[in-house]
């Protein structure tokens, strides 16, 4: 694995520039982008944006409209517009019912404690293999009602994300066999499954089909949809956090000599250190920006990580802050698109990090053995070494 810390390792500085000096501009691709908080906050919320090409029903390109891809992605909740968006939206927000994620608690406890206590065990360990992966994997098997081994899950996420990301076609064609695999893997199981006395999300999929409110290419591509989104956001945030607490010794014990912090420090490292650095829509009018005029039928991308540390919205911006007030930062969306699972994931992450902060003095960051993937999209977290053993405080 490249290690890519010089590029990923810190593109904060440079987000300020753009803010500062360009926080409207269109790259030699003909791709806009916007930086600054109330910009990127438009981008996800103003209806004069969409996520599908106002001229296009494809996702990834003109000529893949027949592509396995292309045929997935047209189902996703995240990639589509009103009146479908709203449709898709209402059916699926019974997969986040109350009752169920309160149900889940228990379990979700108990894999974070198997977890953790696997993890400590070892003198020095990859957090993002050893926790991070373990943890989000786990827990995303459970509520879909599936066992997909870890290893497995992983190579499908990240060959898709590097590909959306890349978008080139060689990256496209280069996940054809995983997309093929993870298709035919849950028609197979939906097309078998036992639904009595269960409770999980293929259950409750199931049932949307057979009451005709999904069709069974929509429940497939939804529950590859859940898979892979469903454990990203946790297991690459629960990473990022790691990392800044070690990174600030002064927050890691005000955080562990008082556990009441563990909320507002949960919203700190979403501002701080978004998982998803960008979002993109398409134009759908001229669009005024910042004196700036975006034509009609526009790829428009907003950096997510950049809006987060505008100091026109933020106190000291790039301080690592747990007791920060008035945190309202973009990370989870906003408006239609605002992430339907965000109570789950600040669910799943303040139960793993209330159990482990009890060993954060016993933790220790070898930051320069970490690695990041080349994505933009995503502050993708590949290698992050610790030593767990010795006491540092």
């Amino acid at each position: 694995m490249e290690n890519n810390n010089f590029q990923y390792a810190d593109p904060y500085p440079y987000y300020k520039k753009l803010r500062d000096f360009n926080p409207v501009f269109q790259d030699k691709n003909g791709v806009w982008f916007l930086s600054r908080y109330d910009h990127v906050k438009m981008l996800q919320s103003d209806m004069c944006f969409a996520r599908q090409h106002p001229a296009s029903q494809g996702f990834v390109s003109n000529n893949s409209l027949d592509s396995k891809l292309e045929s997935i992605l047209s189902k996703w909740l995240l990639l589509n517009d009103p009146p479908r968006h709203t449709y898709l939206r209402n059916v699926l927000s019974d997969l986040f019912d109350a009752r169920f994620i309160k149900n889940m608690k228990i379990m979700i406890e108990g894999v974070a404690d198997s977890t953790i206590k696997s993890m400590m065990k070892q003198p020095e360990v990859n957090f993002m293999t050893a926790f991070s992966y373990p943890y989000a994997v786990t827990i995303i098997n459970n509520l879909l009602g599936v066992n997909l081994d870890i290893d497995t899950t992983r190579k499908w996420a990240q060959s898709l994300s590097t590909a959306l990301d890349h978008g080139t076609d060689e990256d496209l064609k280069k996940i054809t066999p995983d997309l093929i695999h993870m298709f035919e893997y849950f028609s197979t199981l939906i097309s078998t499954y036992d639904t009595k006395n269960k409770n999980d999300w293929i259950s409750k999929l199931i049932y949307f089909n057979q009451s005709k409110k999904l069709s069974h290419e929509e429940v497939v591509s939804t529950c590859i949809f859940l898979l892979l989104t469903g454990h990203e956001t946790v297991q690459l945030t629960s990473g990022l956090f790691i990392r800044s607490l070690l990174l600030h010794p002064s927050q890691c014990k005000l955080l562990q000599n008082n556990p009441e912090l563990l909320g507002s420090s949960i919203e700190e490292i979403f501002r701080y250190e978004s998982a998803f650095s960008r979002i993109s829509r398409w134009s759908k009018e001229d669009i005024r920006v910042d004196g700036v005029t975006i034509p009609k039928n526009q790829l428009v991308v907003g950096n997510i990580n950049a809006a987060n540390r505008d100091e026109r919205k933020f106190t000291n911006p790039d301080i690592f802050d747990i007791r920060r007030k008035n945190n309202r930062h973009i990370a989870l969306g906003h408006g239609i698109h605002h992430c339907l699972g965000a109570l789950l994931a600040r669910i799943e992450l303040n139960i793993a990090f209330s159990k482990l902060v009890p060993y954060l003095h016993r933790l220790e960051l070898l930051d320069s053995q970490t690695e990041w993937l080349p994505n933009s999209s995503l502050r993708y977290l590949y290698n992050l070494k610790i030593k767990t053993s010795k006491k540092v405080w």
